[in-house]
């Protein structure tokens, strides 16, 4: 364990800068969920979208909203030295990326929201256990994807930032 921390140390007193990157990656991240999160809720509880299908297709929409908005914030505050570079050089390689976040975040949700919902629905009523089940999944997810995303276009989208 102390070795861990150790190598999480080191890595940090070298990479200062990636380490600042990180951090406003994941405030970046976080208005992202919020935005995912809210669109899904509204989407799940109030448009009735609740079935398997329907919430997947819920799910794409608020991850596509989110999406845009990292985009920009990515662009402009995380790596704004890439404004340099065409965006249609760069917005392809985010979207592709990001698509690939999506498709595992798809799966994960798809799977977990199924089981929490059912879960849930031993002790909560129908629409508290779809909402709760619902965003169980979403953090999960969420957690599992923000990885991915982060090094990925780390090291791929905007790799020629130093």
């Amino acid at each position: 364990m102390r070795a861990a921390f150790g190598s999480i140390y080191s890595f940090a007193h070298a990479r200062p800068v990636e380490v600042k990157r990180f951090i406003k990656f994941g405030i970046v991240g976080l208005i992202g969920f919020t935005i995912d999160t809210t669109t899904l809720n509204l989407l799940v509880g109030f448009a009735n979208m609740h079935t398997t299908v329907l919430r997947l297709a819920a799910k794409t929409i608020s991850f596509s909203l989110a999406l845009t908005s990292n985009f920009i914030w990515n662009r402009y505050w995380i790596y704004p030295e890439t404004r340099a570079e065409r965006k249609r050089v760069i917005a392809p390689k985010f979207v592709l990326v990001n698509a690939g976040g999506w498709a595992i975040n798809l799966v994960i949700f798809g799977f977990l929201s199924g089981v929490f919902i059912a879960i849930f629905s031993a002790w909560l009523e129908p629409r508290t256990a779809l909402l709760a089940g619902t965003n169980a999944a979403q953090m999960c997810a969420v957690a599992v994807v923000m990885f991915w995303n982060f090094f990925v276009n780390r090291y791929w989208t905007f790799r020629k930032v130093l």
